[in-house]
């Protein structure tokens, strides 16, 4: 196992270290192979986006890509999404992506959902004022259980997801809406 492949345990994200700038920090929490923060770090190279990958496999496939792509503004770091965000300091994300995580569909596996009420208001208190948070599922279930964890998070105001330019598709969003798959979007903003 490589040093980097070590899961991330620092009690605080420097991210002047990681990226050598200030630059407005975007984190996508579940890269998977890559395919949205490659194309988000294209297309906005003003902003640094930052990939979380638990899953070794895939932390593998996004090192890879990210490598290959050759920008400045795109890293990934092998983290667990809930302990990265205690990492970073109140106010110090612009964005916030989660697309597709893990909806641990059964009952006894429902506690392992990252996206909570707790989760929810830890992402909303590391957004900077105004910054967003975009989820993106395709399993109904979950998507009721977001909808009803947001009503609790008074930071966050629900937008329409077109109030925004969409976001660069990730590899599960081509492959369910390929499928017909309906997929919940929620946009939301600090207030």
């Amino acid at each position: 196992m490589e040093t980097d492949e070590i899961l991330f345990a620092e009690r605080t994200f420097d991210r002047r270290q990681l990226f050598g700038r200030d630059a407005p920090l975007e984190v996508e929490v579940g890269s998977g192979k890559a395919r949205f923060l490659v194309a988000a770090a294209r297309a906005n190279p003003a902003h640094d986006f930052l990939g979380l990958e638990r899953a070794l496999s895939y932390y593998r496939i996004c090192r890879e890509r990210v490598a290959r792509s050759g920008l400045a503004n795109a890293r990934v770091l092998r983290a667990d999404g809930r302990l990265f965000l205690e990492s970073l300091s109140p106010g110090s994300v612009r964005a916030f992506h989660v697309y597709f995580s893990d909806p641990w569909p059964k009952k006894k596996q429902q506690k392992r959902r990252f996206l909570d009420a707790v989760a929810l208001d830890l992402l909303a208190s590391r957004l900077e004022p105004a910054g967003t948070l975009r989820i993106a599922t395709d399993h109904a279930g979950y998507g009721r259980s977001i909808r009803s964890s947001l009503e609790s998070v008074e930071a966050l105001e629900r937008l329409d997801w077109e109030a925004l330019l969409p976001p660069p598709p990730t590899n599960y969003e081509v492959k369910y809406a390929a499928e017909g798959r309906p997929i919940w979007r929620f946009l939301l903003r600090r207030k």
